[in-house]
């Protein structure tokens, strides 16, 4: 169960259009104004020096939409950071527009697109602890009962630590099931959530299993991956 590992997209973006004053005479006019609709979208790419420390960011655009749909002039309104700002902006270039209309008539319009810089969890935890929490695993693990005596704790963190900040004052608590990998080291690799009584401990319950640290494990003097369910009880 533990063998296959999918690698989740680093960078996602929000692909919502603000828009906001038409260009040139078309500002003063009165008439019906229909936004421009994207039809061809290109994500941008999380710059990877970023990407490799796991920072997130966002970023919007200012643009001009012309009367064919072609996006003009792309300008960083506002990044957390500027590699962000610039990673947006090549890829808003890119974008294909239903051109805005007023009256039925295309016009040119400029707009606000936004742009959100995400990195999957697992990539984060693996930047937070320093090592591959998640990997593929493409040799025997042995189930924990089969073993002579379970596996030994070298390292337990507390686990309050890790309540989920946004949960904080919430009096929310959780008792959450989490199996995982202990590596021939004693590091517990691709955690993974098996049941949960309250919804939204799941990242914290994972996060908390990686710190752990076992007593390397070995079976007939060699040393074993060996797959173990723990539960972790969560509260203010």
């Amino acid at each position: 169960m533990f063998r296959h590992f999918r690698q989740f997209s680093s960078s996602l973006c929000l692909l919502l259009v603000w828009v906001s004053s038409p260009l040139g005479a078309e500002e003063k006019t009165d008439g019906e104004i229909v936004p421009p609709v994207a039809i061809y979208k290109v994500d941008p790419t999380h710059p990877p020096e970023l990407y490799s420390r796991g920072v997130e960011g966002e970023a919007i655009i200012i643009a001009s939409v012309d009367m064919f749909g072609t996006v003009v002039d792309p300008m960083v309104d506002r990044a957390t950071h500027e590699e962000f700002g610039l990673a947006a902006m090549i890829a808003c270039s890119e974008w294909i527009f239903e051109p805005a209309t007023k009256n039925g008539v295309p016009i040119a319009i400029r707009v606000k697109i936004p742009f959100d810089f995400k990195i999957a969890f697992e990539h984060k935890l693996n930047v937070e602890m320093g090592r591959e929490v998640f990997k593929e695993i493409d040799v025997p693990i042995i189930p924990s009962f089969e073993l002579d005596q379970s596996p030994t704790l070298s390292f337990m963190p507390a686990f309050a630590e890790f309540y989920p900040d946004e949960l904080i004052n919430t009096g929310k608590t959780s008792a959450v099931s989490v199996e995982f990998v202990i590596n021939p080291e004693g590091n517990v690799m691709n955690p993974r959530i098996v049941s949960t009584s309250t919804p939204g401990f799941e990242e914290a319950a994972m996060r908390a299993v990686s710190h752990i640290k076992y007593k390397p494990i070995r079976v007939d003097g060699q040393a074993v991956y060996v797959s173990l369910m723990i539960p972790i009880q969560f509260s203010q």
